[in-house]
């Protein structure tokens, strides 16, 4: 247990600059006439407020200081210290790690209260300090919710204090399950919460429409919208950690026939380091991607629909190519994750800062690398091949089925193909498969015509895998993504090609010649080697070309 110096409390606030000795001293007097605590009687005479004295005890004693309004507590782990100890010395378990526990007090420097709370954990005793008024209010929170048996919502408890703890439950359920999106939806008496777990919707509560405004409204203050506003969408974001990790949270709101519907984007901070090893490259793959890495004069274009990962992708190539040696510019919308020493750029139109006009200032600022955020009109795309052509290295994504796709897709949008054929480097298309439990996962034979039809030689020993679902996988059979990739450089062959404006499918063959690997193809190693399914494959995928 980290215990803090032994200091008197006013001494420490007039070391901190907080409060002069002769205010100090007129607390001590107010205090013992009054009967109360020295933190209390300054705050009466209006000399500080808690937030002031928290900070500068975090300060003097460098101790944490951590914002409970912007924190999720797991109320199981809070539970770990007896509600009668929590409330006798306003102390509250926040977070654990390995086996540490993050426990917020008011007075780091009651030695009894230390003390107390660390006989009643086996964990490592970690300190850090809030505001007093933010521990109680957490405190009536878990442990009169405990009292009352698990917290459904019911009709009737639509006030403010019910709405923060659903807010709180369907995020912490949200982490949890390792949800990417949370949508809160209103319907005639009842909304409905669904999560977005490996890709797919699935509905984990209702709660009356009673709530459903009071809801709306926190989530809105939490991202720093207006309240007031229901008739327009609306975009923020907000910080906040749960169960001990941060999250970045981008919020939307819109207007419905029944009421506001939200939706909430989580990401994962510690998920920023992305390593191109753990995202589902082959070993030539992998080779190939980052030897395009390298080269300063050419553009590399990931594709695929929304939510297939080609963002995460991109930040992966980032953190394989950052350091001090490089200047690295992003152009966004939105920044997705903040890359430390990476130079990022959010679009604000209202600003008049869009991705051409961010481009146009970028170019002046002396970059190595470029990333777009995405190739939406002809302006961006010529601006970056021309960015790729004068020697810098371009990355950007594009929404288009395949790698050979983004090629058509250029010159649909009105690029000249010889640019083109000149900037382009490599294409990579992707998608996000479910990877199987493994705990339940079962292995079967697939039917001679399913095998046929992946164009595979029938063997009536081959083994694939399905699911079947269990505890682990919360009855789904799938826990976690991967992604699989089809990676196409652009050749001198394929140069000419797009220089005669020959289509995607001609493009795709002879790529597939010179032996590019196929996203079915990509996936069905992943189906050989276990990791995921058939049927999840199918799903993803679409049969390779004629």
């Amino acid at each position: 247990m980290a215990v803090p110096q032994k200091k008197r409390f006013g001494d420490i606030l007039v070391e901190g600059g907080l409060i002069t000795a002769t205010q100090l001293q007129q607390a001590l007097d107010y205090g013992r006439a009054e009967g109360v605590k020295l933190g209390n009687a300054m705050q009466r005479l209006g000399f500080v407020n808690e937030m002031d004295i928290a900070k500068t005890l975090s300060r003097q004693l460098r101790i944490p200081f951590v914002d409970l309004s912007k924190i999720v507590i797991d109320p199981v782990l809070a539970r770990i210290i007896p509600e009668m100890v929590a409330r006798k010395h306003k102390v509250i378990a926040i977070g654990r790690k390995e086996d540490q526990l993050l426990v917020a007090f008011v007075d780091p420097l009651n030695i009894f209260a230390t003390d107390e709370v660390d006989r009643q954990t086996k964990d490592r005793l970690v300190i850090c300090i809030a505001v007093e008024s933010l521990i109680l209010g957490a405190i009536d929170t878990i442990y009169t919710k405990a009292e009352k048996g698990g917290g459904q919502a019911k009709k009737g408890d639509g006030d403010e204090s019910e709405a923060v703890v659903a807010v709180n439950e369907i995020m912490l359920q949200a982490v949890k399950e390792g949800a990417s999106d949370i949508h809160i939806e209103p319907d005639e008496e009842k909304f409905r919460v669904r999560l977005r777990v490996d890709g797919v919707l699935q509905s984990i509560r209702e709660y009356p429409m009673e709530l459903h405004p009071n809801i709306v409204s926190r989530v809105k203050i939490m991202a720093n919208l207006d309240i007031g506003e229901r008739r327009k969408p609306q975009d923020g974001r907000f910080e906040i950690t749960v169960a001990g990790r941060g999250f970045d949270v981008r919020t939307s709101t819109l207007p419905l026939n029944k009421g506001e519907k939200v939706v909430m984007r989580l990401l994962d901070k510690s998920k920023i380091k992305i390593n191109l090893h753990e995202l589902g490259f082959s070993e030539d793959q992998h080779r190939l991607f980052t030897e395009h890495l390298e080269r300063p004069h050419e553009i590399i274009l990931v594709t695929g629909p929304t939510g297939s990962g080609k963002t995460t992708t991109l930040y992966g190539a980032l953190n394989k190519i950052n350091d001090v040696g490089r200047n690295i510019v992003t152009v966004e919308d939105p920044v997705e994750y903040e890359l430390r020493g990476v130079n990022q750029v959010q679009v604000n139109p209202k600003a008049e800062l869009t991705f051409v006009t961010a481009m146009r200032s970028i170019l002046r600022q002396d970059p190595d690398v470029v990333m777009i955020g995405e190739i939406r009109d002809v302006e961006t795309a010529e601006i970056a091949m021309q960015a790729a052509l004068t020697g810098h290295l371009v990355l950007s994504t594009l929404h288009t089925n395949d790698a050979a796709g983004a090629i058509a897709r250029l010159v649909d949008m009105g690029i000249a193909p010889f640019l083109i054929a000149s900037s382009v480097g490599l294409v990579v298309a992707q998608r996000l498969v479910r990877l199987l439990c493994p705990q339940c996962k079962q292995s079967f034979v697939p039917p001679e015509g399913v095998q046929r039809d992946l164009g595979l030689d029938y063997a009536a020993d081959r083994h694939f895998f399905r699911a079947v679902g269990c505890p682990q996988c919360d009855g789904g059979g799938y826990r976690g993504r991967v992604a699989i990739y089809e990676i196409l450089p652009v050749s001198n062959a394929l140069e000419t090609m797009i220089m005669e404006k020959a289509s995607s499918r001609v493009l795709f063959r002879q790529a597939q010649n010179e032996g590019l690997v196929s996203l079915r193809e990509a996936g069905l190693s992943k189906v050989e080697a276990g990791l995921t399914s058939l049927e999840e494959l199918m799903r993803v995928t679409m049969a390779d070309r004629e």
